[in-house]
């Protein structure tokens, strides 16, 4: 399970929206609102979100939204209820979408009639009032805008994966991956057969292994097997062709050179220091 630092990341996220001046609302990979800044919401949309059915139709826009950028895996530009432009972009960590950067509250100019069409629709005449003055005053946002937006949230994610405010958190899965391998070093630990049994992706299982282990999840592996050896050497009741098949190494001139490497000494010299 990937986990955000959120103190560092809603100090990003405020930078942007301050910065661009476009709205911008962190999510996680469920839909769920991570981080938004104060006041963010401009007063048209504030105003459409008093009503509740309205409000309803604005969270239906903004998971259309979550879950084309979920499909497709780029950033997805659409159209509010309302005529207004958003875009849903996924944050993409080791090809994995660990979360998704809503930018809303956008008024191109291409957008303008659409809105008033919106507006004049409502049946309320001061909320029609209300939004036909708000109206008035939004900025226009250009298309470059949108686009260098949607290519700043990419940047950012680079920048958070860097910083390690993304990362596994989730401890009993990483204590699971120690145990699992510990049990079965005499077996295929294949990339593929650990991610089955896991049921996560590579790009998870890298995550995950490089976050909890420190290392490759394959090197790791290969620690492991080497450790074992060691103690298996030391207690000088097994040949070393055994001790080999004993942690995974069907190549008994394989296994010796993998352990040099690690050790600096071969099996056979291992155990006689040992002894």
């Amino acid at each position: 399970m990937l986990g955000f630092r959120m103190e560092e990341i809603s100090e990003l996220i405020n930078d942007i929206n301050i910065i661009t001046k476009i709205n911008c609302v962190l999510y996680d990979k469920d839909f769920r609102v991570l981080h938004a800044y104060k006041n963010s919401m401009c007063r048209f949309c504030t105003l459409v979100r008093r009503d509740p059915a309205r409000l309803e139709k604005c969270l239906a826009c903004d998971r259309h939204g979550l879950s084309r950028a979920m499909e497709t895996g780029k950033p997805y530009r659409y159209k509010c209820h309302m005529g207004l432009t958003e875009s849903a972009a996924p944050v993409v960590c080791e090809d994995m979408t660990v979360g998704f950067v809503l930018t809303g509250q956008n008024l191109l100019a291409e957008d303008l009639p659409a809105v008033q069409a919106q507006i004049a629709a409502v049946e309320d005449g001061s909320l029609r009032a209300a939004l036909e003055q708000e109206l008035q005053e939004m900025r226009f946002t250009t298309k470059e805008e949108l686009s260098a937006m949607a290519n700043l949230v990419q940047m950012c994610a680079s920048y958070l994966y860097m910083k390690k405010l993304i990362r596994f958190q989730d401890a009993p899965l990483a204590a699971r991956l120690k145990q699992y391998i510990d049990a079965n070093l005499a077996e295929e630990l294949s990339i593929p057969r650990i991610c089955k049994s896991f049921g996560i992706s590579k790009s998870s299982l890298y995550l995950l292994s490089r976050d909890a282990l420190g290392m490759g999840v394959t090197d790791y592996v290969r620690q492991r097997r080497v450790h074992r050896a060691c103690d298996l050497l030391s207690e000088g009741e097994h040949s070393v062709g055994a001790v080999a098949e004993s942690v995974g190494f069907a190549d008994v001139g394989y296994f010796t050179k993998v352990f040099k490497k690690h050790m600096g000494c071969t099996p056979s010299e291992y155990r006689k220091k040992s002894s």
